[in-house]
């Protein structure tokens, strides 16, 4: 039997087929689907499309064409596959690796949720984010101006052990708009607790401890917007 289980977002139901060797939909990957705006008629690029949940909320927002990309092929056909599930026909799958797929063409909006695990071995692709979590996060936020149209935006969420400030100084001094949209804390999964030695060593990383005495990571999503000067 299918593995398939159902979210409910905002005001919509939607039902996933999850892969164990896809990213399935996280903390973060809800907290961008709730803060997603309206995007009647607008042109979305979701980099890292993983299930496709993203994608699909973005359909479900009046998007009149998105772009979902990702560098596993396994993921594609997982989004393939939920994109049917959910009767989404204006996604557009690519494979690639961040921008490579989408060259010159330019968006209103881009959202993604990067891999951010900071790790010094390697990891899963879908979730490691190099040695200190920012190598895809970075190359996103550098990008994007060249895909972004005129007032375009980029939703992009940071986690604390990764520097949240880091990213904000980044988007600042490229030259985005910056406001947050949304944000909240997770405890470490285990994957984590086994870095956690890793982890206390990086110079950006930040947790804290909740109640139940667990280490917890923060997560901000900014949304950042470019206003070109042609």
């Amino acid at each position: 039997m299918k593995n398939t289980r159902r979210f409910y977002i905002r005001d919509f139901e939607i039902e996933l087929l999850i892969d164990s060797k896809v990213y399935k939909p996280s903390f973060t990957s809800m907290l961008i689907a709730r803060n997603i705006p309206d995007l009647d008629g607008l042109d979305v690029l979701d980099i890292g499309t993983g299930s496709g949940i993203l994608s699909i909320i973005a359909s479900r927002l009046n998007a009149r064409r998105i772009i979902a990309t990702d560098i596993s092929v396994r993921a594609l056909n997982n989004a393939y596959e939920n994109f049917k599930i959910n009767n989404v026909w204006n996604v557009e799958l690519r494979l690639g690796s961040v921008f490579e797929p989408v060259e010159d063409e330019e968006f209103d909006i881009i959202i993604s949720n990067p891999p951010m695990t900071p790790s010094h071995q390697p990891l899963p692709r879908y979730t490691w984010g190099g040695l200190d979590g920012r190598w895809v996060l970075d190359e996103i936020i550098r990008g994007a101006p060249k895909h972004l149209k005129n007032g375009g935006r980029l939703i992009i969420p940071t986690i604390s052990l990764v520097g949240i400030e880091k990213t904000y100084r980044l988007l600042r001094d490229i030259g985005f708009k910056i406001r947050v949209l949304d944000y909240g804390y997770h405890p470490f999964s285990r994957r984590l607790m086994n870095l956690k030695k890793y982890i206390d060593r990086l110079d950006c990383a930040d947790y804290f401890y909740d109640n139940h005495g667990r280490p917890c990571w923060r997560v901000v999503l900014y949304e950042a917007t470019m206003l070109k000067h042609h």
